[in-house]
């Protein structure tokens, strides 16, 4: 309820007002990184900021792990590139033709990944939105959300847990509509399970940086900023 639970609250209601607007979800626009300020200067205070103070979740789940004697695997390896860069892949290409072929069929909001214009900051507030999306998604969303939930209620199965982690990491992304709802719900499931065969999260948060940074960066070069 401090991050992604109210998000996933917040989500669901943005969620209901495109599909009641006249048009609905065809209709409708989702901006991930949008300015907070109109003069330049403030706007990348405003944005680092907000990057920063989003992260202050995460730093609390950490700590409350580190009370139980919890680990999360957070310091990546070189070994881990290989893999991360398969799943990033292999979730994140399919993911991409779903949304074009949910928008086609008027079953998604049209998504802008940046409107922050051509700022000489942009890419470097860009990737760090990005670190901040993976360091707070799979963190909480995964590390701290299944650790916690598997002590707390020790008879969900291993697999309950990973259906409710990918639920869950669902559940926030629903603004952007039903296509990002079935492909979040997917990655849970892969980034779920891939936490529970390493026990760590550090190969999650480079797969989702890797992801999103691609989309964020790569959206403005393609379609113009």
């Amino acid at each position: 309820m401090l991050s992604l639970g109210a998000s996933a609250i917040w989500s669901t209601i943005s969620l209901l007002r495109k599909l009641a607007q006249e048009g609905g979800l065809a209709k409708a626009t989702a901006t991930l990184n949008r300015p907070l300020a109109e003069i330049a200067w403030l706007d990348l205070v405003s944005q680092i900021a907000s990057i920063a103070l989003a992260l202050v979740p995460v730093l609390l789940a950490i700590y409350f792990l580190k009370q139980d004697g919890i680990s999360l695997g957070l310091k990546p390896k070189w070994s881990d590139l290989r893999q991360v860069v398969l799943v990033a892949a292999g979730v994140g290409i399919p993911g991409i033709g779903l949304y074009f072929l949910a928008l086609e069929l008027g079953l998604t909001a049209r998504v802008t990944p940046s409107a922050l214009g051509d700022n000489w900051w942009t890419i470097p507030v860009l990737l760090l939105a990005a670190l901040k999306a993976g360091l707070l998604e799979e963190v909480i969303a995964v590390g701290f959300f299944m650790t916690k939930l598997s002590r707390w209620k020790p008879e969900v199965s291993i697999w309950g847990l990973i259906v409710l982690s990918a639920l869950f990491r669902a559940s926030y992304h629903s603004y952007q509509g039903f296509s990002a709802f079935v492909g979040n719900f997917v990655m849970g499931l892969v980034f779920a399970f891939w936490f529970h065969k390493t026990k760590r999260v550090a190969p999650l948060v480079l797969a989702h940086f890797l992801m999103d940074a691609v989309v964020f960066i790569g959206y403005p070069l393609v379609f113009g900023s």
